[in-house]
């Protein structure tokens, strides 16, 4: 991560408290980041939940290192400050009657966002369950927490004294990590589980893939891709509600307010979506219909070393070629899944989406064939797809342990790269990156795609 420094030329909102005094004002920003872009957008968020309106970009973000504010009192100690925060701010300011000036002043942040507060509500509305069976009703009164990646077969598979590597909740974790991702040492009765199934309908649903390893029958296919599609609705409503609240709670600060509403319409355009896709799946099991699911499973006999459960809206491919603009809200968007599966001889890597959602699907698969035919390396590619748009996996905790520094922090990277809101998605960012890592091998390939 580089750290970029820039000059933002500012003027005071009316709830700017030096509105009476200052004219207008230029904001010196160090901010820690990976392309100049998304520093410039973060700095823009910093400024205007200062109550300042930007007026002009006077110095673009450009790369520095610390060596470039030695001998700078002021500069050296907020680059300093930039490194253990992600970024910091001073102005000075010109007063209105010409004659005076303001600053520097540091900029402390505004105390609106109540981090502890946001991650008690997500827990306890981790903890609201209800069943999300198509047939759910009175007689669901026993919620259960449901492995979304089965406990065994799965989990027991990796793990070591009944712990993995997971992504952690702790809120000291979320805070030193700035929001991003943290592997911690986890037991397995507590990894990928959620509270959307009554104890009756998880077991009868899930039987033919809990108790019976992946033959594949498409039975199978179908309720591996429903278990991942009904933990991510799960999630999602639950994420819509607490950006409500956020938003709700800052209506008076309007960089925040504008900043929860967007990521509120986001989040609830990708749960109509998911919905919409859970009401077709809901009406296969109903009528025990299952031909309309399409799949590739990629099969290995190696140990497994990591888990997953997960689905994404295919935006990009493996060549860089757009599928489908997440950005467009009057859209419908196809729905890929991939989940770990076991085998009778070693495990697989599932994909899985409806017949309906193969406008993006099928090419999606295609380009990852191009490249596998360019490249030979489709372990990398794969391992790169898991740890880039799944937060549901958990590790072998020999494996995580064993590995170089260097290759835990470039996941962990990856892991967070989704997480950063200011950042905008890359074109190619399925093309490259965590190469050498992983290990996997594949030796064969069952596909019904059409």
């Amino acid at each position: 991560m580089a750290t970029f420094y820039l000059t933002l030329r500012v003027a005071p909102t009316p709830n700017n408290p030096h509105v009476n005094d200052v004219e207008g004002a230029l904001v010196f920003c160090w901010v820690c980041d990976d392309t100049p872009q998304s520093a410039l957008a973060k700095a823009n968020f910093y400024v205007r939940r200062y109550n300042w309106d930007i007026v002009e970009v006077e110095v673009p973000p450009t790369e520095t290192t610390q060596d470039d504010f030695t001998g700078k009192d002021l500069g050296l100690e907020q680059y300093k400050h930039a490194q253990e925060n992600g970024i910091a701010m001073v102005f000075f300011g010109g007063a209105k009657d010409g004659k005076s000036s303001h600053g520097p002043v540091k900029l402390e942040r505004p105390d609106n966002f109540d981090l502890d507060l946001y991650l008690s509500e997500r827990k306890k509305l981790k903890r609201k369950g209800r069943c999300l069976h198509y047939d759910a009703g009175s007689r669901c009164s026993r919620v259960i927490d449901a492995h979304s990646i089965q406990k065994n077969g799965t989990l027991s598979l990796i793990a070591n004294n009944g712990h993995v590597y997971a992504n952690s909740s702790n809120f000291g974790d979320i805070k030193r990590s700035r929001g991003g991702v943290t592997y911690t040492k986890q037991g397995i009765d507590t990894v990928s589980t959620f509270r959307g199934f009554c104890e009756k309908h998880d077991s009868q649903v899930f039987e033919p893939i809990d108790t019976v390893s992946l033959v594949p029958t498409q039975h199978q296919i179908l309720l591996y891709a429903y278990r991942a599609l009904c933990r991510e609705v799960f999630v999602k409503e639950n994420a819509l509600i607490l950006l409500e609240k956020q938003a709700e709670r800052n209506r008076g600060q309007a960089a925040l307010y504008e900043l929860f509403d967007d990521m509120r319409r986001s989040t609830e355009f990708g749960l109509n979506n998911l919905l919409s896709q859970k009401r077709r799946y809901d009406e296969y099991l109903s009528a025990r219909s299952f031909s309309d699911i399409k799949s590739v499973i990629f099969c290995t006999d190696q140990k497994p070393s990591v888990v997953f459960s997960g689905l994404f809206f295919p935006d990009f491919d493996f060549l860089g070629r757009q599928l489908q603009d997440l950005s467009d809200h009057s859209t419908t968007l196809d729905l890929l899944t991939f989940s770990f599966v076991p085998m009778d001889q070693g495990w697989g890597i599932l994909f899985a989406w409806l017949s309906e959602s193969s406008g993006a699907c099928v090419p999606f698969m295609k380009s990852l064939a191009t490249r596998i035919y360019e490249d030979r390396k489709l372990g990398d590619h794969l391992f790169r797809l898991v740890i880039l748009n799944c937060e549901n996996m958990a590790m072998r905790p020999q494996w995580w342990e064993s590995l170089a520094e260097r290759a835990r922090i470039a996941i962990t990277k990856a892991a967070s790269y989704g997480a950063d809101i200011f950042a905008p998605i890359r074109h190619d960012y399925l093309a490259r990156g965590l190469e050498n890592i992983s290990g996997w091998k594949f030796e064969s390939v069952i596909s019904d795609m059409d």
